[in-house]
């Protein structure tokens, strides 16, 4: 009896440790992948899937035809004939814009909103003032903002750091002995503390309300570190830090090098081939040149990507004697941008009756009818046979190579934590003539990717067709001819962790079926 029980007892120990090694395997083949050192806040991520976005430059530099204001006129000479913000945030909608950055305070230092923090602002003019009188807004700020929720896009606030109203070393002669003649307290040598005002102008804007009572929200803070002047002022950037994180907790805030978004070393809307998505110093430290912000830091301290800004004419503000861009030049420059993996914010400034001119509408439309002409060729669809050098821990269904075609910005090709190089190929079922591709990664974990290569089948045999270092959020690689070909393979040739793909894409037309 006690061999029967004896031998009971075996089995059933052998069938726990079975059990229990089945188990180890299934949450072994499930874990998800190590986030890899700095990876995006959601609200950087969801930053990231914006893309593309206006800049709107508009205040009396648009009515003086100046770009810093240094002429310093009175609110008086703010006088939009026909001020339409809806025209603005709907042209931008219909351009395919994600949203609009307004300049509430440029550094002539003139607001345009309503504020208890200086004489000198678009209330005080008669534009305004008459305005008011026939009982409509002139918070041009509330008015942008209102209309940008209307038309569904986000809306962003640039408010200057340098302020030429409140700089000593600026001559100011239109305001001598007027109300707008005020205190200078710009500068670590004045009398008064430019730091506080700055952050009362700050606190109005990111706690105004609309003309319903909504809160505004505020998508992206605009915290411009130029300055013509040799004044020296040293901002308070923890305070203002403090106070948009208090009240606008979701809203990316943009600098020089952080916190959330960084500049891209340049005006021009471009950058360099190679991309990363972090830096190593913060807002407060030495400032990187513009070269090195183009490329960043690949492993930095922190996730601080890039936004390239540029312009749809020569200046910021509206200029009657030039001329928009052409579509195909914005198109050059999306793809040496958003193409790249950088977001890219485009200045569409209105003009002295308050909206955006015809001539740029206009090609902002021709624009958006290339850039769809040229991305509404997707050819690579969910169903499609793969194959993979590997795949994590063997579970095709979470981490297979199947999972860069199914369009969800959560599931991801990955292979095991030892491996960092792979590859994965596609049978596209057919015969397809190929000029383009788009790769992601799955940037929610962080950014690893150092080379890649995407082949192609041509004559019977693979050849490389592109071959570059980083990825990050988007890399639209464009082939100087097309291609046909029946099957494709992205091969990662280097990676300083385990390569995570979110999505590929191929772009093109179809010559047969199989």
């Amino acid at each position: 009896m006690a061999r029967v029980r004896t031998a009971s007892a075996s089995r059933w120990i052998s069938l726990l440790v079975n059990i229990a090694c089945w188990l180890s395997a299934v949450v072994y083949a499930q874990a998800p992948p190590a986030a890899y050192l700095r990876t995006p806040t959601p609200q950087q991520l969801e930053w990231h899937q914006l893309e593309y976005y206006a800049f709107v430059h508009f205040g009396p530099n648009t009515f003086t035809n100046e770009e810093w204001g240094v002429s310093q006129s009175t609110p008086d000479v703010f006088n939009p004939t026909a001020l339409d913000t809806d025209q603005w945030a709907k042209s931008f909608a219909d351009a395919g814009m994600a949203g609009m950055i307004l300049t509430a305070k440029h550094h002539d230092g003139m607001a345009l909103w309503s504020t208890n923090s200086t004489t000198y602002q678009i209330g005080n003019g008669k534009w305004a003032k008459d305005r008011v009188s026939e009982g409509l807004g002139a918070d041009v700020v509330q008015l942008a903002a209102a209309s940008a929720k209307k038309y569904g896009i986000k809306f962003g606030i640039y408010l200057s750091p340098w302020d030429i109203h409140r700089d000593p070393a600026m001559p100011k002669p239109n305001l001598t002995s007027t109300i707008y003649d005020e205190p200078q307290i710009f500068g670590d040598d004045t009398p008064g503390d430019y730091n506080e005002l700055y952050a009362q102008q700050l606190t109005e804007l990111v706690t105004m309300q609309l003309d319903d009572g909504s809160p505004i929200q505020v998508s992206e803070l605009w915290l411009d570190g130029n300055s013509g002047s040799d004044t020296v002022q040293t901002f308070n950037w923890t305070d203002f830090r403090n106070i948009i994180r208090e009240y606008q907790p979701d809203a990316i805030m943009w600098g020089h090098q952080g916190v959330d978004a960084r500049w891209v070393g340049n005006e021009d809307g471009v950058t360099v081939v190679t991309n990363w998505h972090c830096i190593s110093r913060t807002q407060d430290e030495t400032h990187y040149s513009g070269e090195e912000l183009q490329t960043g830091v690949r492993d930095g301290s922190y996730w601080t990507p890039a936004e390239a800004d540029a312009r749809i004419r020569d200046g910021w503000f509206y200029h009657s004697t030039e001329n928009p861009k052409t579509a195909d030049a914005l198109m050059s420059m999306y793809l040496q941008s958003v193409g790249r993996s950088v977001n890219l914010l485009l200045d569409v400034p209105p003009d002295t009756t308050g909206q955006i001119v015809q001539s740029d509408l206009d090609v902002l439309l021709q624009f958006k009818a290339q850039r769809d002409a040229f991305l509404n060729r997707a050819l690579l669809t969910p169903g499609l046979g793969t194959n993979t050098s590997s795949v994590r821990s063997g579970n095709s269904t979470l981490y297979g190579p199947a999972n860069v075609l199914d369009g969800d910005i959560n599931t991801f090709w990955a292979i095991d934590d030892e491996d960092t190089t792979g590859w994965f190929e596609i049978d596209l079922g057919g015969t397809y003539s190929i000029d383009a591709f788009i790769t992601q990664e799955h940037i929610a974990l962080g950014q690893r990717i150092g080379g890649y290569t995407i082949d192609g089948v041509v004559n019977g045999t693979y050849k490389t067709l592109i071959t570059g270092t980083s990825i990050g959020y988007k890399r639209i690689d464009r082939l100087s001819a097309p291609i046909e070909t029946r099957r494709l393979r992205l091969r990662v040739t280097q990676a300083n962790a385990t390569p995570l793909i979110n999505s590929f894409q191929a772009l093109g037309v179809q010559k047969s079926s199989a």
